[in-house]
């Protein structure tokens, strides 16, 4: 049996749907803070029940906003992939566009709920293999150490993408950070 396509929204049921995400995210929902929904509904310019009929509960917003979170990552991670000259050039790409997207990451790394057998857990299995199709670029071509893995990466990105409240100027910070950081797992090779 073919999974089943999620149906489409109408365009007044996508936007709602959008402002609503957004205002979760805004609300600080990805942090694990309980905040109403009915906050969020009223952040978003929606009723209540506009909220409650497309996210029935806490989870189901959750689990929309890692979705959310995913696709934009797997649309970075692709795109590095597709316009990178190496394997370190790849990456520090998805490293630095990913950046441009922290304040709407929400996902297991930064918080947010591991789910399996669910449209967040399909598309991050899709994440890893992009990432690895990147790390094994980078491996053929003598730009990455060989010990580096899809994991290295994901998990400083995750780190990166987190401000630190007590650092001024994260944009510069992560930005110095992120060449250290390639400089560290990059054999040295130039193409």
């Amino acid at each position: 049996m073919l999974p089943t396509q999620p149906k489409k929204l109408r365009s007044d049921a996508a936007e709602n749907a959008e402002r609503v995400l957004a205002a979760a995210i805004r609300a600080g929902l990805g942090e694990g803070k309980n905040v109403p929904l009915a906050q969020i509904a009223a952040d978003a310019g929606v009723g209540v029940g506009t909220l409650y009929r497309r996210y029935p509960n806490r989870a189901a917003l959750m689990e929309a906003l890692e979705v959310r979170a995913y696709r934009l990552l797997i649309a970075e991670a692709e795109d590095a992939l597709a316009r990178g000259e190496s394997g370190i050039d790849s990456i520090e790409r998805f490293l630095r566009q990913s950046f441009v997207h922290r304040d709407q990451l929400v996902l297991p790394l930064h918080g947010a709920p591991r789910t399996e057998g669910t449209e967040s857990a399909r598309l991050r299995e899709q994440m890893k293999e992009t990432m690895g199709a990147i790390i094994d670029r980078g491996h053929r071509d003598g730009t990455l150490r060989p010990e580096v893995t899809g994991r290295t990466v994901v998990r400083f990105g995750a780190m990166l993408t987190q401000p630190m409240s007590n650092v001024r100027g994260w944009a510069d910070s992560a930005a110095e950070q992120r060449s250290v950081f390639l400089r560290g797992i990059s054999t040295g090779v130039s193409l």
